[in-house]
């Protein structure tokens, strides 16, 4: 059973890593997940309470950052709820095609162009691709530090 829940925890926390380049992916909860599977195969008291409860408030922090900051950010500049659903398309496709580039570009492609479908001016649907683009680059500078240090603070509790 510990063989079991060391992969699952391996494999949470992975997907929560992953997840703090790829939107969509809960990084942070997905890494409190991975911490929360350790205890159950190896006894919660090796990483604490207190980690515990720092894991969780960084895990609800980065959720209401990643969601609603991106939200926010795309907003500022004029995205319409299609330039925001254009940028997640644009997103997973760039990715896909382009890698980390893709990651780059794609948000922006995704909202100029499903602004631009919905009948805006092509100067406003740049505007709106821009600020979806910032919105999730924004989303990705605050989940990797929290992210990182969660991590941390795992290693920290069971070696420590």
């Amino acid at each position: 059973m510990k063989i079991f829940l060391g992969i699952i925890t391996i494999l949470l926390i992975s997907s929560g890593l992953i997840g703090i380049v790829i939107p969509g992916l809960p990084a942070a909860p997905l890494i409190l997940m991975g911490s929360i599977a350790y205890g159950l195969g190896f006894g919660f008291e090796k990483i604490g309470l207190t980690i515990y409860i720092i894991l969780t408030i960084l895990a609800m922090v980065s959720l209401i950052i990643d969601y609603v900051g991106s939200i926010i950010g795309a907003k500022k500049f004029g995205a319409s709820k299609f330039g925001i659903i254009g940028a997640i398309i644009g997103l997973f496709v760039g990715f896909l095609i382009g890698n980390i580039w893709g990651l780059a570009i794609g948000p922006f492609i995704g909202a100029f162009l499903l602004e631009l479908i919905w009948r805006r001016k092509a100067k406003e649907s740049l505007k709106a691709g821009l600020g979806a683009t910032l919105g999730f680059m924004g989303g990705f500078f605050m989940r990797f530090p929290i992210c990182l240090l969660m991590l941390i603070l795992i290693i920290w509790g069971i070696l420590g």
